[in-house]
């Protein structure tokens, strides 16, 4: 049970599920702090503005009304100048009896302010402009401290205060609600973010359900979901291309080790089989020596097979060491030809260079001798005798040398032309033990000449000449 909670912890499911609740949480609580702060200033700007507005309103009306404060005399109506005052402002301050403190001055002298000052009064701030906005804090009349607006004109001086209180209440009141919410958000946000997380690695799930029933005996199948161009999409699309590697690279293992044995198989077959022959009865010294040498030969044969294999080995993990050199191309082919002429002598068949072009190449000499020589040792072995095979150089365009391998004999049949460079595959009429192909000298040539940027062609006409011919880079 604990690991499969530890498992859960661990999960991908789990971890998107924490990023995207922390991050709901934290973008809400961003927003809640803007919302606060563009409230606290849009109501602080608004205030500022009512305060203006009303004390603008209230001087007008003073000047308007042209009220002799110095020379005023008790009526039946206006006991004090303040009754007066009122009477004139009554519609501009009705609306705001409660919160608002008022306060006019005439010539420094109050001569009204608002029965919510009680025994306060608001002081003149001494500046050049004649509206002013400024914040001061008076205990008896709030707690926060109290906005206020002056405005002077014509002996008047219009005091309009209102305390901040009242603001800050409201914002409180909200961010409370928000502290509320918050939790709930949360909350809402962690099964959101587990359902879309579920949602969005539901696929991953059914590919790793599909990927754990594939095993080397159905690397056929392939896993569903690669018609899809997102993220999951391209992922099944690479898996599905990395499965298809996979079979390809057993398939040839399976290949290579059935061909392997079995070309291993004969020639040991063969000396076994003659070795026990010899055993079983005396022989003379002559007929010794044919044994002899017919085990040499096979013997010869399976040190081949095993060259090959070893070096095909080696280019499959990258372990040939290319050295390239640049040389003469003409002189190369002369002096592979000359080492080269005694490999016909037995079928009676000339080996000779016909190469002037002038040119350079540059390659790992080593490695494209035992090239040219596996395509010599063919063209002797399926020419016909008493013939020749050239050995070719030739610009083939502006950047290429051409190298061919020619010979006359029984040729390639045209099926088998694009396949003879297939490892372990064999035209028909060279499994025999005479000629003793086992598929690999081919394959081997075609490796060297890729392993130089280079390319390995093939062109035969039945009962006719055969060409093999390789295009190369030339040297600078």
């Amino acid at each position: 049970m604990f690991q499969k909670f530890k498992l859960f912890l661990s999960s991908t499911r789990f971890k998107t599920t924490i990023w995207y609740s922390t991050l709901f949480l934290v973008l809400e609580l961003l927003l809640g702090i803007f919302i606060y702060l563009y409230l606290y200033d849009n109501l602080m700007d608004n205030l500022d503005i009512a305060l203006k507005t009303q004390a603008k309103g209230i001087l007008r009306l003073v000047m308007e009304k042209h009220m002799d404060i110095d020379n005023f005399v008790p009526d039946s109506i206006y006991t004090d100048p303040a009754d007066l005052v009122w009477d004139v402002i009554y519609n501009e301050v009705a609306s705001n009896l409660r919160n608002n403190y008022i306060q006019i001055n005439f010539k420094n002298k109050i001569v009204y302010k608002s029965a919510n000052l009680n025994e306060d009064t608001l002081s003149f701030k001494d500046k050049k402009e004649p509206m002013n906005l400024f914040y001061f804090t008076d205990t008896t009349l709030s707690q926060k401290p109290i906005r206020c607006v002056q405005l002077a004109g014509n002996n008047y001086k219009i005091f309009v205060a209102f305390p901040i209180q009242h603001v800050t209440q409201t914002l409180n009141s909200l961010a409370h609600i928000f502290i509320l919410l918050a939790p709930i958000f949360f909350i809402i946000s962690i099964l959101g973010g587990a359902l879309i997380s579920a949602k969005s690695l539901s696929r991953i799930d059914a590919i790793i359900k599909k990927t754990e029933e594939i095993t080397a005996l159905n690397l056929d199948e392939k896993i569903i979901g690669e018609k899809y161009s997102d993220e999951y999409g391209r992922l099944v699309k690479k898996m599905n291309e990395m499965i298809s590697r996979i079979k390809t690279s057993i398939d040839y293992m399976n290949q290579f080790s059935i061909s392997a044995a079995h070309e291993l198989k004969t020639p040991l077959t063969i000396l076994r089989g003659e070795t026990e022959i010899a055993l079983k009865s005396p022989k003379l010294p002559e007929e010794y020596i044919e044994v002899l040498k017919s085990n040499y030969e096979e013997t010869l044969r399976l040190t081949k097979i095993i060259d090959n294999l070893f070096f095909i080995s080696k280019i499959d993990h990258s372990l040939i060491d290319i050295k390239k050199e640049k040389i003469n191309l003409d002189e190369y082919l002369q002096n592979t030809v000359n080492n080269l002429k005694i490999i016909g002598v037995e079928k009676n068949i000339s080996l000779v260079a016909d190469s002037r072009t002038n040119s350079n190449v540059e390659i790992d000499k080593e490695l494209m001798t035992q090239a040219l020589s596996n395509l010599i040792d063919n063209a002797i072995k399926y020419g016909e005798e008493n013939n020749v095979v050239t050995l070719k150089g030739d610009i083939f365009d502006y950047n290429r040398i051409k190298i061919s391998v020619l010979n006359k004999g029984e040729g390639i049949p045209q099926e088998s032309v694009s396949k003879i460079f297939d490892r372990f595959y064999r035209v028909e009429s060279s499994r025999n033990r005479k000629t003793g192909g086992v598929g690999l000298g081919l394959s081997v040539v075609k490796a060297i000449v890729t392993w130089h940027n280079a390319e390995i062609y093939a062109k035969s006409i039945p009962n006719g000449i055969t060409e093999f011919y390789i295009l190369l880079p030339k040297a600078a």
